[in-house]
């Protein structure tokens, strides 16, 4: 009986835990996730819609030709450790789903494989014909660039409460004219949330 305790104290600690798997889709799931001091999902989702509106509502791609866009560099100066991929392309995804913009993949290097397929012309194991011509790549007239910024503020707080930390985090773009290297479109959008346990350097 003795040995069987601890067994079942494990099994009991154990169910305590668990995985729940957030459905995407249902809107009421997401909004009953548990609220982190990091940046997710809903900041990733919100911030990308509204930096994206308000590209696309203003007219910094009405006066180009032809709008073809380079993402430049887009820093992530956080305490935190991510891609800002995972903001970036859900604006770059919305941009060229709404038609007025395409994206430049192979001028940033971000896709090599235009430069491979153009370096293996005259490989006889290939049909020449399938290659696509010289001076056919088209050079982006547009770069989007920015960062990502963190601030940590600490607020006051009760004798006996955990010190709260209200964490301001900021994401700014520009929209930049290549031909005249002006600035032709910029936003900031803040991101903030109080709490414990803020992300820290």
């Amino acid at each position: 009986m003795k040995k069987l305790l601890p067994i079942a104290l494990c099994a009991v600690l154990a169910g305590c835990g668990g995985t729940r798997v957030v459905d995407l889709d249902n809107q009421q799931e997401v909004a009953t996730m548990q609220d982190v001091m990091e940046l997710e999902y809903r900041d990733w989702e919100k911030t990308a819609a509204n930096m994206t509106d308000s590209m696309l509502k203003g007219n910094a791609l009405t006066g180009i030709n032809k709008p073809i866009i380079a993402v430049a560099n887009i820093k992530n100066d956080t305490m935190q450790r991510f891609d800002t991929d995972i903001l970036i392309k859900k604006i770059r995804a919305t941009i060229v789903k709404s038609g007025r913009a395409q994206i430049a993949t192979n001028f940033t290097g971000e896709d090599t494989t235009s430069n491979t397929v153009r370096a293996t012309r005259g490989n006889d194991e290939y049909d020449q014909s399938t290659f696509a011509t010289k001076g056919t790549l088209v050079a982006p007239n547009m770069s989007l660039s920015g960062k990502m910024i963190q601030r940590n503020l600490k607020l006051e707080s009760g004798w006996f409460s955990a010190v709260d930390t209200r964490v301001e985090y900021y994401l700014q773009l520009t929209l930049t004219d290549l031909k005249t290297g002006l600035s032709v479109w910029e936003d900031e959008q803040p991101i903030v949330k109080e709490g414990t346990h803020a992300p820290t350097w």
